[in-house]
């Protein structure tokens, strides 16, 4: 009679995440002059230097300024276009610091864009001042232009950091670097 085999217990599905209540006490100590707890602070980050971006996100930060005046209905889902638009843009991309970053730049610009488009645009029975017609003409043209620049910034570094692929002959070589021609290695060929 054989006996059944134990099965190992499952392993919990995720811990819970650390409580950073005191980091957040002392942040908001530090900002009132406190210098020991802006030594707490600093030592923390010190320690584990991916905290900072854990805790508190500049870009979501950023968005939420760029959105405060826009209903809660619309910020969500400017917020999910925005979320939507990184998805794509790094599922398409080779993942890379300052590829992130751009790409942060990029849905920052969207959603500033859009915003500007919608205050340039007029209600139904709403006028304006010429002047002020203007004014919100120019905003979303710059924040248009804004918009351009860091899409072009981004393909740009695309081009750069995306190796080189080269077919020669049923093989595939990938160059990271400067590609030469033969003439330009000088006389020892190689």
């Amino acid at each position: 009679m054989t006996t059944p085999a134990k099965t190992a217990a499952p392993a919990p599905a995720t811990s819970d995440p650390p409580n950073l209540d005191f980091l957040i006490e002392a942040i908001a100590q530090a900002d009132a002059g406190d210098s020991k707890a802006l030594d707490v602070v600093r030592e923390v980050f010190r320690e584990l230097p991916r905290l900072a971006d854990t805790l508190s996100n500049i870009s979501y930060q950023a968005e939420t300024a760029i959105l405060c005046n826009v209903p809660p209905g619309a910020q969500e889902l400017f917020r999910e276009q925005a979320s939507n638009l990184r998805t794509k843009l790094r599922v398409e991309g080779t993942g890379s610091a300052l590829e992130t970053m751009l790409i942060r730049r990029v849905t920052l610009d969207f959603m500033a864009s859009m915003r500007a488009d919608r205050a340039r645009a007029l209600a139904p029975g709403e006028t304006r001042s010429l002047d002020l017609a203007r004014f919100y003409e120019q905003q979303a043209d710059r924040a248009h232009r804004r918009f351009l620049a860091s899409v072009e910034s981004l393909a740009r570094v695309r081009r750069l950091i995306t190796p080189l692929q080269i077919n020669i002959a049923e093989q595939q070589v990938n160059v990271a670097g400067n590609v030469t021609t033969g003439k330009d290695r000088g006389a020892g060929g190689g």
